[in-house]
């Protein structure tokens, strides 16, 4: 299994189940309405789990952009 590292990278956000249940479905719903889905797939590369040594490694040199979602089942 390869591991996760995160070096250098800032995870920003807040525990939303502290939250109120309102908030959380205003901003669900805010999301769903603001959020262009076509921009956001378009930042997407599916891989599969074989596919992760070569990602590393051009994660590591710089050559991915936007989000790389694995499918864990392929």
């Amino acid at each position: 299994m390869i591991p996760f590292l995160l070096r250098g990278v800032n995870l920003l956000g807040i525990d939303s189940v502290m939250q109120p249940y309102d908030n959380r479905v205003r901003a669900w719903g805010r999301l769903a309405k603001d959020l262009p889905m076509d921009k956001l797939e378009a930042m997407v590369t599916p891989a599969t789990l074989s596919d992760l040594p070569s990602l590393g490694k051009d994660i590591l040199k710089g050559q991915i952009k936007g989000r790389v979602v694995v499918d864990v089942n392929g």
